[in-house]
């Protein structure tokens, strides 16, 4: 009987000091990260590399994921939807490039530190090209032909 009691006294207090210590690491990391923070912030440099990434993140993001369908839309079998596709990806990566432009002009000339003075980060042109790349996909599955499920292909097999 002692040795169960010793066993489950050991195992809640492996528990206890697990969770303690999770706790505790955790507090240090953000501790850690605020210092950290802190200390860039006297860096005066430091400011314009993390605007540079911010405004290069949403123009980055989207022309990625414009290129990978675009490459993906090359074998798509219906030409009309191959064609309507190309055309809205090749529009989305155009306006992504000269919305990168003008912020970067906005940006060194005014050096705003507030993302909601960029075209990049308006509500609408987020939408609209979180909108398109998914009408895109939409219409793109819509007009592939249909694919066979395991049982299908099982007897096909036969």
């Amino acid at each position: 009987m002692e040795d169960q009691f010793s066993k489950y006294l050991r195992l809640f207090g492996n528990i206890l000091f697990s969770f303690i210590g999770f706790i505790l690491i955790s507090a240090l990391i953000l501790l850690g990260l605020r210092w950290l923070m802190g200390a860039l912030d006297y860096m005066s440099w430091f400011r314009y590399v993390y605007m540079c990434c911010m405004l290069l993140l949403p123009a980055g993001l989207f022309i990625s994921v414009y290129v990978i369908f675009f490459k993906r839309t090359k074998k798509h079998p219906a030409q009309f939807v191959r064609l309507f596709s190309n055309l809205l990806f090749v529009v989305g990566i155009l306006m992504w490039i000269t919305l990168l432009v003008i912020d970067f002009v906005n940006f060194f000339t005014n050096g705003y530190q507030d993302i909601d003075k960029y075209f990049s980060f308006h509500l609408l042109v987020l939408t609209s090209n979180v909108a398109v790349i998914f009408l895109t996909g939409v219409l793109q599955a819509l007009t592939t032909a249909k694919e066979k499920d395991w049982m299908e292909k099982y007897a096909d097999d036969k």
